[in-house]
């Protein structure tokens, strides 16, 4: 009978925020797991209900395929101590929900050991995930997530931080126009459920324009003919909240300057 090769854990902070807590076939396969102490390594594996705790990193050399899940603050700290005191040669480290790729450990990369990143993409419940880095470390988690019946996008090679600009912008980048157009349309007159209403489906639209379209959903002489009237009465904006004024203008520079040179 064919069994499933043993895979390691080095676990930091609330390990079981992490993905690899809902994960069927990664729990199944989990062997040693590595903490800051036995103690905590020991309840990590308890909670987990997988694997089992090892009081030092020599207890990894027998796994294929070793999953770091640890707060960036001390990442460094933890791989250093994995690369100084465990042969990695050949052998797949995916780093967990970190904002690094697969280039940075460099302590890794001189043992000669496979690193991949993995993180789960926003608001996909955990069905999709996105990778990056070493090619047969890719093959290996293209495997894994399939048995799990989730869905691997693979990242081009050093484009992690593409991939976090595009999260970022439409997330925390965004939300200052968001809360500019609710103001403004609640300073016009509107409740913040109607002007909610209203910049939600209004998004949606724009969102589905460009989805469908790409650059040719801009239309400059269209955005600039309904600014003029706006701009034309900037001052009762600035009046009512000139951080709404400054958004505005802000806004409309940089379209103009983005759209311009193309995408």
């Amino acid at each position: 009978m064919k069994t499933e090769p043993v895979t390691g854990l080095v676990g930091a902070g609330s390990v079981t925020r992490s993905f690899l807590a809902r994960m069927p076939v990664v729990l199944r396969s989990l062997g040693p797991v590595k903490a800051e102490s036995f103690r905590v390594a020991r309840r990590i594996a308890n909670t987990l209900r997988a694997g089992y705790a090892v009081p030092n990193y020599g207890a990894m050399e027998a796994c294929s395929l070793i999953w770091i899940a640890a707060p960036e603050p001390i990442l460094d700290r933890v791989l250093g101590d994995l690369a100084a005191q465990t042969p990695l040669a050949h052998t797949t480290v995916v780093l967990c929900d970190s904002v690094r790729d697969s280039r940075s450990p460099g302590s890794l990369r001189a043992k000669r050991a496979r690193v991949a990143s993995l993180n789960a993409v926003p608001e996909s419940n955990e069905r999709t995930f996105v990778a990056e880095g070493d090619p047969d470390a890719l093959g290996e988690l293209r495997r894994v997530l399939a048995t799990e019946k989730r869905k691997l996008i693979e990242l081009t090679p050093s484009s992690k931080a593409l991939y976090f600009s595009g999260v970022h912008l439409a997330t925390h980048l965004l939300l200052p126009w968001i809360a500019g157009s609710l103001e403004s349309l609640r300073a016009a007159g509107f409740t913040r459920t109607e002007a909610a209403h209203l910049a939600q489906g209004l998004g949606a639209r724009t969102l589905r324009s460009y989805g469908k379209a790409g650059p040719k959903a801009w239309n400059r002489e269209e955005v600039l003919a309904a600014c003029r009237g706006v701009e034309a009465n900037l001052g009762a904006i600035r009046a009512a909240d000139p951080r709404l004024a400054a958004l505005y203008e802000k806004g409309v520079d940089l379209a103009l300057a983005f759209f311009e040179r193309g995408v």
